[in-house]
């Protein structure tokens, strides 16, 4: 036993010791098995290219569209020419993007022709196709004018001579409250962001003149065979024959300047809020001063009186009983020509007369005194009658009058200003107080200096 000993405590370490030289073999194996499971990264070897990174596309605006059911209204059309869009003030327009906004939709502006339009609602997200194309995105906004961008559209609309005038859409990055923002986002090419605007549509138009052309012709179409802008000094005369009237001509005139001029604003900026208080101002002017000359008609007694009164003495108090003499006489002249040819009668023939004589006789009196009483109604009329529209309303019986002259020339100078501005900057122009005090001073001395005037 004591010789077995020493071997078998050798054999043990030996196994033991080939254990532990198998276990840390295997711990190798397994470490260097993990090390090399991870490459090393490119960016450590000297000499390897980058790894590739994602490019996202800049924003741009390729195409416009007015219904997300239309086709695009940017470019041309097949026969090369623009295409005339259907979107004014107060329509609906469609900025289509090639791609999703990053940025919410309400951080988005709108600018036309490089200017920023405010005052506008929130642009809202949309989605529109095309028949076989793919969904886009696209930003709606609704175009209305506002206090802030007014000017921008009466500089766009301000004298208008077609139908349609071109504009370029951009987009800009809402910034803080006070200051302005820039237009960077623009047209994958310049056709994908223009556009014909529409001024004024032709059936707008076609209202719009039907409504002025209606006001015309009520105010001005009967002017030479009424008395709507004549003065009504003899009753005795027809309409035709009556003078014109200057305070009645500036009534009329200054009513159709505004109510033309109220239609035109409302076809172009479809806004009812044009009024302004100078043009009330010349409506009540010319009204007043209207007024004021029938006043002073009917108050004093002038020669058309005298005469008035001469003719109603005659019979004739009204153009009826004028026309009333007139056909007395054609009646009488065809009974006479109805009678039997008068019997040749001698110098000296002393016979009585037949009834037929007699009745001739009557007929040949009765037509004499009417004649007469028409002869003194042409004598007595005469001063009064038109001659016409300039000459009646800047003269009296003594020539040309001074007072009449200067509201005439005042009155047309301020209506063409009013025109030129209503055109021009699309707003009924603000005259200021001297210029009112001015319309006021003129029309004042008309009145005044008509109550001296010697024919009416």
């Amino acid at each position: 036993m004591s010789k077995e000993s020493p071997q078998c405590s050798l054999a043990v370490l030996v196994l033991a010791y080939a254990m532990s030289t198998c276990a840390a073999a295997q711990s190798t194996a397994t470490a260097d098995s993990s090390t090399t499971a991870k490459p090393p990264a490119a960016a450590n070897i000297p000499g390897a290219p980058p790894a590739p990174q994602t490019v996202t596309a800049p924003l741009q605006i390729t195409g416009l569209v007015e219904d997300l059911s239309a086709p695009p209204i940017n470019g041309k059309d097949s026969s090369t020419r623009d295409i005339q869009s259907h979107i004014g003030l107060n329509s609906k327009l469609w900025v289509l993007l090639n791609r999703a906004p990053p940025l919410a939709a309400n951080r988005y502006v709108l600018f036309l022709n490089g200017v920023e339009i405010r005052n506008l609602d929130a642009p809202t997200d949309a989605t529109y196709q095309a028949s076989g194309q793919p969904p886009a995105h696209a930003l709606l906004f609704t175009l209305v004018r506002g206090k802030d961008s007014d000017a921008f559209w009466k500089d766009l609309l301000g004298s208008p001579r077609l139908t349609h005038v071109p504009v370029t859409v951009s987009l800009g990055e809402q910034v803080g409250s006070g200051q302005s923002s820039q237009s960077t986002i623009g047209g994958a090419d310049p056709s994908k962001s223009a556009f014909q605007f529409e001024v004024f549509s032709t059936l707008r138009l076609s209202f719009a003149l039907g409504a002025a052309l209606i006001v015309v012709i009520l105010v001005w179409g009967h002017a030479r065979t009424r008395t709507t802008m004549r003065d009504n000094l003899l009753p005795q005369l027809e309409a035709s024959r009556q003078t014109y009237s200057l305070g009645r001509w500036q009534m009329a005139f200054w009513f159709t300047l505004i109510f033309i001029a109220f239609v035109f604003l409302f076809l172009l900026l479809q806004d009812t809020n044009t009024l302004t208080a100078q043009a009330l101002a010349l409506m009540g002017i010319s009204g007043v001063t209207a007024a004021a000359s029938v006043a002073v008609d009917v108050e004093k007694n002038s020669p058309a009186d005298d005469a008035n009164r001469g003719l109603q003495a005659l019979g004739l108090k009204t153009f009826d009983d004028v026309l009333r003499v007139r056909k007395e006489i054609s009646d009488r002249v065809k009974q006479q020509a109805s009678l039997p040819p008068a019997r040749p009668r001698s110098v000296g023939d002393v016979s009585p007369l037949s009834k037929e004589e007699q009745f001739r006789a009557s007929l040949q009196i009765e037509i004499q005194d009417r004649r007469n009483v028409l002869k003194t109604y042409d004598e007595k009329t005469r001063p009064f009658v038109s001659e016409g529209w300039f000459k009646d309303i800047t003269t009296d019986l003594n020539g040309t009058a001074l007072h009449r002259l200067q509201s005439l020339c005042w009155t047309v100078t301020l209506g063409a200003i009013f025109v030129y501005g209503v055109y021009r900057g699309l707003a009924m122009p603000e005259f200021n107080g001297m210029l009112l005090s001015l319309m006021g001073i003129s029309s004042a001395g008309y009145v005044g200096f008509k109550m001296q005037e010697v024919n009416n």
